[in-house]
């Protein structure tokens, strides 16, 4: 975890001195591409980090070190299900004013930006984020964590990361704490009855791609 939050820091301190000694890297930084190549370089590099510690040699040894080389099994469909819950659940709430909501950067980009480019604001929250952060979180961390802990512990270590990794939405509004907290238990546990990673990428798909449905909606 401190590696990743290390490698994390170095990445961000790098965008940041280029955007400050290069406008047009600030201005390209601010486009649909830009967005989502400094995700994807973001994701990447601490997808790098987890894959050197799990002493995987190449990219198959890794997709198989973490489930990702295995079809999705029937609990794909309980997560869904429960994901999308959990979702009406929050939005529930939030809709009869008994707590903040969140303001997600990815959909306000994209209904602020025009063209066929302002989709690429979208790819980070449908695409990215559930690919490499459950290779990340739940392929290789809750894995590691389990070799040592308890499922309890293990469990409780994953919804620590997830609120240090989402404090802008955990620091915001309780429900949104709630629904993070909830699902992070949800996808350690699809993972500790799966040999598949795809039953949480597709869980982590169907809660953010609901977001984009209400936002809308």
């Amino acid at each position: 975890m401190g590696m990743i939050v290390l490698v994390g820091f170095l990445v961000s301190t790098a965008i940041f001195a280029l955007r400050l000694h290069f406008h047009g890297f600030r201005n390209w930084q601010a486009s649909g591409s830009g967005y989502f190549s400094r995700s994807l370089v973001h994701y990447a590099v601490e997808l790098f980090a987890a894959a050197y510690f799990a002493r995987t040699e190449t990219f198959a040894s890794f997709c198989t070190a973490v489930g990702l080389d295995r079809k999705p099994s029937n609990l794909a469909w309980f997560g869904v299900v429960a994901a999308l819950a959990l979702r009406v659940l929050g939005h529930f709430v939030l809709i009869h004013g008994w707590s903040k909501g969140v303001r997600d950067y990815d959909i306000l980009a994209f209904q602020s930006a025009s063209g066929p480019e302002r989709y690429l604001f979208l790819g980070p929250l449908l695409l990215l984020a559930p690919l490499f952060e459950e290779s990340i979180y739940r392929g290789f961390l809750y894995k590691a964590l389990r070799g040592s802990f308890s499922l309890v512990i293990s469990m409780a270590l994953i919804v620590a990361w997830t609120a240090y990794s989402h404090w802008s939405q955990y620091s915001v509004s309780w429900v949104a704490a709630l629904d993070l907290s909830v699902l992070t238990i949800l996808q350690c546990y699809l993972r500790e009855k799966s040999d598949s990673l795809w039953d949480c990428i597709i869980c982590h798909m169907a809660f953010n791609g609901s977001l984009i449905f209400l936002a809308f909606h």
